[in-house]
Formats: structure tokens, C-alpha cells, sequence
């Protein structure tokens, strides 16, 4: 898995998209608020076009975020049930032993794997349902699970570790920036901090697409690093 052509197409991808089509980026932003419209937008990047996909069919990028999101919600409730029953059970089994904090947290470290994996598991299902447009194959583990290990469970790890890096810092850096300029704005009389907040809304309009587009094209590209299932 080349990580370094895969964050150099993304940010290609994004930018060829996005950069000086405005319009475009402003309603990503309005999407990302109508949140099913984002995800159904999300949809048309897992289907692995070369170009950034058009802004079209709102409805049924409406219908194809909805699914996104009910396959989403499912697979934050399995794990979040599990969590429940191994994390009570942790703590009955500690309080039956005296030691009630012990037990509940072996209870959480359970869990907490449990989420990870499932989070794992969750978006490669969210790229498959795209791809099929079958609700079923969201949840054909045994398929899903095949296709992570053919990608490699430490290559996809350690894939999705550089993603949030490069993102995090560059948020961070971008945000850093930001509040230095709209620290020196309030610093004007009577309009000052109107400006920073204008601009704090403008920058959040920016960043939220850019970062969108580019995560999802990435995580979209993991996928891809083997030949997709049948």
C-alpha cells in the first residue's frame, strides 16, 4: 500500500474538485449541516470515480445518505450493546471477586476493542453497500472481512493512523492560524470581533468540505489497494 500516493491523490482529487468552484464547496458545507445529503455524497466518492462527482439527483443522494446512515447507526448499536452486557458483566463479576473496578474496567477494554474492530468493519461495509447498492452486503461480514484481510489488518490500521496524522495536524495548524487572525480582528473597535466571527464562519465553510472530500477519497483508496469483492 503506497500511503504517500494515496494522500497526494487525495489532496489532488479534493483540490481539482473543489478549488474554484465555489458554489460546489458552499453547499458540500449546506450538506454536511443536511447531513444524509453529505453522506449520499460520500456515496458517490466510494463508487471510486477519478474526478470529484457532481453535485446532482439530490433525492436520491438524500435516499443513499439515509442508507449510509442506518448502516452506520446498526453498526454503532452492535458494539454499543456489547459494551453494555461485558461492561456489566465486568462489574458483577469484580463486585463477586470485591473488586467492582477492576472488573468494570476489564469490562471497558472490552469494549472498547469491540468498538474498534466494528469501526473498522464499519467502513469498508459503508464502500461495499456503494458499490453493490445491496443493504444485505453491509452486513456480509465474512465478505467484508475477507476483503480487510486482503488488504492487511496492519496495513489498513496503520493506514487510517497516517490519515488521522496528516488531518489532525493539519487542522490543527489551519485552526492556529485562524485564531491568531481573529484574535488581531477583535482587537478593532465596535467591529472587530463581528469580523472575526465572519470570518471564523468562513473558514468552518472552507475547511469542512476540503477535509470531507479528501478523508473520503482516502478511505476510499484503502478499499481499493486489492481488488474489490465479488
Amino acid at each position: 500500500m503506497n500511503y504517500g500516493s494515496m494522500l497526494g491523490d487525495s489532496f489532488d482529487y479534493t483540490k481539482n474538485g473543489l478549488l474554484g468552484n465555489w458554489g460546489k464547496w458552499l453547499l458540500l458545507f449546506i450538506s454536511m449541516v443536511i447531513f444524509p445529503l453529505w453522506m449520499g455524497y460520500q456515496w458517490k466518492i466510494y463508487q471510486g470515480e477519478s474526478r470529484a462527482p457532481a453535485l446532482e439527483d439530490w433525492v436520491g443522494m438524500f435516499i443513499n445518505g439515509i442508507k449510509l446512515t442506518v448502516v452506520s447507526i446498526i453498526y454503532f448499536l452492535i458494539p454499543m450493546i456489547v459494551f453494555m452486557v461485558v461492561g456489566g458483566a465486568g462489574i458483577f463479576m469484580g463486585a463477586a471477586a470485591d473488586n467492582p473496578g477492576v472488573g468494570a474496567l476489564i469490562g471497558i477494554l472490552i469494549g472498547l476493542v469491540v468498538f474498534f474492530i466494528f469501526s473498522l468493519i464499519a467502513l469498508m461495509a459503508l464502500i461495499r453497500i456503494a458499490r453493490t447498492d445491496n443493504f444485505g452486503e453491509a452486513f456480509n461480514f465474512s465478505a467484508i472481512v475477507a476483503h480487510i484481510g486482503k488488504i492487511g489488518w496492519v496495513s489498513y490500521i496503520l493506514a487510517l493512523i497516517i490519515l488521522w496524522i496528516v488531518v489532525g495536524v493539519g487542522v490543527l495548524v489551519f485552526a492556529l492560524v485562524t485564531s491568531v487572525i481573529s484574535l488581531i480582528l477583535a482587537l478593532i473597535p465596535f467591529v472587530g470581533w463581528i469580523l472575526a466571527l465572519i470570518l471564523d464562519v468562513i473558514l468552518a465553510i472552507l475547511i469542512g468540505p476540503f477535509v470531507g472530500v479528501f478523508t473520503t477519497r482516502y478511505i476510499t483508496h484503502i478499499y481499493d489497494s486489492v481488488a474489490a469483492p465479488a
